[in-house]
């Protein structure tokens, strides 16, 4: 990532984000054949849902978070 990307993320993304890598060090060295993934549901400002990659690869964190997050997920844009 360069600087002006970075420069794009408030305060609250990063704190974000460093629960979605926290999240995913939950699965690490038990995911393969996929990488250890965590995912984090978030509408203003409020976590609705977390989920990382599950033993064996499957499945993956983002449909784990997003069942976790319910129907006050729909609707929301998804970002990686």
């Amino acid at each position: 990532m360069n600087a002006g990307a970075s420069a794009a993320f408030t305060p609250e993304d990063h704190r974000f984000m460093q629960l979605a890598l926290a999240l995913g060090r939950r699965g690490q060295g038990r995911t393969w054949p996929n990488p250890a993934v965590g995912a984090v549901v978030v509408k203003d400002g409020v976590i609705l849902g977390r989920g990382w990659t599950q033993p064996g690869g499957r499945p993956h964190a983002e449909p784990v978070a997003l069942q976790r997050a319910g129907k006050a997920a729909k609707g929301l844009r998804r970002s990686m």
